[in-house]
């Protein structure tokens, strides 16, 4: 049973101020009417163990997840964008007691996971390297360091109309925007994502409506927005872009800038809370993903960064890593910025942030008979491609694209194929035990 509680964000928070803390389409919340608006759902909370929020971005999005946090209930976000597979295994694995949607909350009928560590206030599940993705299981403390990093580095940059452009099920969202935000005393403007229109394409007018003085995103939506800027005009609102979740060329950062987008790129992981490292309008680094949080600590062993002591609480049923091991090659220069310079492991990160591991794909490909060979790549793209080796020359590759798409969430489809010789050890293609070597395919055809 959840028992009311103080909660370390929410002292954080003054609740002094007749200004507005939180608005959507349908309404607001000022500082002032904070508290009573998170007590009252607390109160609805009392019997529940484990919460699972699978509402729309909205203000009761946040209200709920905020009381969940005051009532020392275990919240987990559930994306729309996990495929009803993913869903389903994040609530069973957790034992999420009760699921709060947009117009209801109800008991599930499961009984809450022993395998949760203690002091775990709320677990994210990973977008999903392969089909089961992972309960990254975090502290309130984990979380608030996060978010009063941010709002200490970037003071009076942070504190004015912030847009929630991602979605809130997304911890770079919820913890970097949201949990800063209220920090900083910030306006949080929220609206349905499907209302940013198809590739973002209303992403300007909305930011423009409400004079937004900030925004996280990922490149995809960063590129849709410069487009737009091109075309309607300058966000003369705009005082900090945060730029994040996957790789980013130093390129259209340039051209962001050149179309006056105050863009500033930074790096995170789940199991740190969000943010590890962010370059802000004070300390700023071409190339570099920004200066490592004052609350992190991080060094590099044989080229991999390596966070020690992360607060991360463990994966679900999995132990507390004393050092977290990033699987991100990278170098600390001494200014103290941090460059990420690859992988150490073949996972791929689409431009909007998802994180998948070709393997899984591949894999799917290759039950087709007709497929002898195929390589999945997308690091850095909108979306995910194949190299496709036929056995024979002609095969219906759209069926069988249609096929294994049917069964992966959106942002794990091959949208595109290209066919391609025969990987060889001869060619230098594949690796003396038959592995492909990944960066000597993608170099040589560039698609």
């Amino acid at each position: 049973m959840s028992l009311l509680q103080t909660s370390v964000l929410l002292d954080l928070i003054d609740y002094s101020s007749d200004k507005i803390a939180l608005q959507d389409e349908t309404q607001s919340i000022k500082y002032q009417d904070l508290c009573n608006q998170i007590s009252s759902r607390s109160s609805e909370l009392s019997n529940v163990e484990i919460l699972g929020l699978a509402m729309n971005n909205s203000v009761e999005w946040v209200l709920w997840d905020l009381a969940a946090l005051q009532s020392n209930t275990i919240c987990i976000p559930l994306p729309s964008f996990f495929t009803p597979t993913q869903t389903d295994h994040a609530i069973e694995s957790a034992g999420i007691t009760h699921i709060k949607d947009n117009n209801h909350l109800y008991a599930t009928g499961h009984t809450a996971s022993l395998a949760i560590p203690k002091n775990t206030a709320k677990i994210t599940f990973t977008s999903g390297t392969t089909g089961t993705p992972k309960g990254v299981c975090l502290s309130e403390v984990a979380m608030v360091d996060v978010a009063n990093s941010l709002a200490s580095a970037l003071g009076d940059d942070f504190a004015g109309q912030h847009l929630c452009s991602l979605p809130l099920a997304v911890l770079l969202e919820n913890v970097a925007g949201v949990y800063a935000a209220l920090i900083a005393d910030c306006t949080i403007h929220i609206t349905d994502i499907n209302n940013f229109g198809h590739n973002y394409g209303e992403l300007h007018q909305t930011a423009k409506k409400v004079a937004a003085t900030s925004l996280i995103l990922v490149p995809e939506i960063l590129r849709s927005l410069m487009q737009q800027v091109m075309v309607y005009g300058p966000l003369t609102a705009l005082a900090f872009i945060a730029v994040g979740g996957s790789k980013i060329n130093s390129d259209l950062l340039r051209q962001a800038t050149k179309l006056d987008l105050p863009v500033f790129e930074g790096y995170g992981l789940s199991e740190c809370s969000s943010v590890v490292a962010l370059n802000t309008p004070k300390q700023y680094k071409v190339g570099s993903v920004g200066k490592i949080l004052p609350h992190i600590f991080a060094k590099i062993i044989e080229g991999e960064l390596v966070i020690t002591n992360p607060k991360f609480l463990g994966y679900l049923g999995e132990p507390t890593p004393t050092d977290f091991y990033t699987g991100d090659l990278a170098e600390i220069d001494s200014d103290g910025y941090l460059f990420v310079t690859g992988r150490v492991k073949n996972v791929l990160i689409t431009s909007y942030g998802r994180n998948v591991s070709p393997e899984w794909i591949e894999s799917l490909l290759l039950l087709s008979p007709d497929i002898y060979q195929v390589l999945v790549f997308g690091d850095g793209k909108p979306s995910l491609s194949a190299m496709i080796v036929p056995f024979k020359k002609e095969i219906d590759i759209t069926s069988i694209i249609t096929a294994v798409n049917k069964d992966l969430p959106d942002y794990a489809q091959i949208k595109q194929t290209h066919f391609v010789e025969p990987f060889t050890i001869e060619n230098r293609q594949l690796t003396g035990t038959g592995r492909p070597r990944r960066d000597v395919i993608s170099s040589h055809y560039n698609f």
